[in-house]
């Protein structure tokens, strides 16, 4: 598939890793990859990016911003242009970290499915599921294949008591950035 590709993804409580292992090899799939990265997030002392669903990243030594409202519409190989001097813009802005974790993640490949197993350095692991699609036409699809794929390996969807992984870290370690989402309706109370 050439061009332009929409990333469908959901998120769940994983099983345990050597389950998750021993049951994607018996249905014909692989343990592609493992790798630990830190993530470091940051904002500005009145959440003026989280406040908007504003994510800006850096994963090791590569920047990312996440735009909820760009998410569907921008090609998942889009990157940012390189970011010259950033480190004296952050400055310059007043941004600062308010979560820095790392991740160990365990990738595994089954039929069209990419699964990320990760186990944060604060005690929380998420799985994720995701197909890629050739356009809008193949969303639901997709839907219908990670869910099935997620009750295969014995995967459950995330509660509200279990959330993803910075989600997690802000609500145990971040109270003013959840204050912020809270107020703003992005995360609730819980």
């Amino acid at each position: 598939m050439g061009g332009t590709m929409i990333e469908v993804e959901r998120k769940f409580a994983p099983p345990d890793l050597v389950q998750l292992a021993r049951r994607v090899e018996e249905l014909g799939g692989k343990r592609v990859s493992e790798a630990s990265f830190t993530d470091v997030y940051f904002d500005t002392p009145d959440c003026a990016l989280t406040r908007r669903d504003i994510w800006l990243r850096r994963r090791d030594d590569e920047w990312e911003l996440k735009l909820p409202a760009l998410r569907d519409l921008l090609p998942v190989s889009s990157t940012c242009e390189d970011l010259c001097g950033i480190d004296d813009t952050l400055r310059d802005a007043a941004l600062a970290p308010f979560a820095d974790f790392a991740t160990t993640r365990s990738k595994f490949a089954l039929g069209g499915c990419s699964i990320d197993a990760d186990t944060a350095s604060f005690g929380h692991a998420v799985m994720e599921i995701e197909v890629l699609c050739a356009d809008a036409s193949g969303v639901e699809a997709a839907e219908a294949e990670i869910a099935r794929v997620a009750d295969l390996v014995g995967a459950k969807p995330l509660t509200s008591a279990l959330g993803g992984k910075l989600e997690t870290y802000i609500r145990r370690h971040a109270p003013a950035v959840l204050q912020a989402l809270v107020e703003e309706g992005i995360l609730s109370r819980k």
